[in-house]
């Protein structure tokens, strides 16, 4: 059974590169790490361990309910980006986004219709984000009883985990250091 306080570690990965994108202001980076949540919280809460359109866009209208970005929306705006690296989109209400960081006194310009693009900040995009992820995670922890959450417990051993392992050393050279293990309990 799905047990509390399991999921958030699971996704400190994720947390932890978004906030290094922040910190160094890789905004791009951001926004890639950023469309890639609902698909690995969809696919964590699937019988089959995988996601497709429809669980994306299901799971963004549930978790991200917003007037201005839907969930079909926030699938092409995904799609484009990270397979195409465009941000123009064909049909539907906007003709594309432009990707916006907060400027270097502060101010952020998000959710503003320029012509038929929506102009979004990244950082509010994943501030918007880790918010859905973060109640996605509160739901199904606190109904651990739900066959989504038996998914999520059944799949959530095949979620990526990030380790260095030490290499042989070579010929002439010092000895490596001791690696740094980045696991789910850190």
């Amino acid at each position: 059974m799905l047990t509390s306080g399991l999921l958030d570690p699971a996704f400190r990965i994720y947390w932890d590169e978004m906030d290094r994108c922040r910190s160094v202001r890789a905004y791009w980076a951001l926004l890639h790490v950023t469309v890639c949540l609902p698909d690995i919280c969809a696919a964590l809460g699937s019988a089959d361990g995988e996601t497709k359109g429809a669980r994306y866009v299901a799971w963004c209208d549930q978790y991200l309910a917003d007037p201005v970005l839907s969930g079909s929306e926030r699938w092409q705006m995904r799609c484009k980006v990270l397979h195409q690296g465009r941000a123009s989109i064909a049909g539907g209400r906007y003709a594309g986004f432009s990707f916006a960081q907060p400027a270097a006194n502060g101010q952020v310009d998000h959710r503003r219709l320029e012509g038929a693009t929506l102009v979004l900040d990244v950082g509010m995009l994943a501030a918007e984000m880790t918010a859905g992820v973060r109640q996605w995670i509160q739901r199904h922890e606190t109904n651990p009883s739900t066959s989504v959450a038996a998914y999520i417990e059944r799949n959530l051993p095949s979620l990526i985990r990030v380790r260095q392992f030490p290499l042989p050393p070579t010929a002439g050279a010092p000895l490596p250091v001791m690696p740094t293990i980045i696991n789910r309990s850190s």
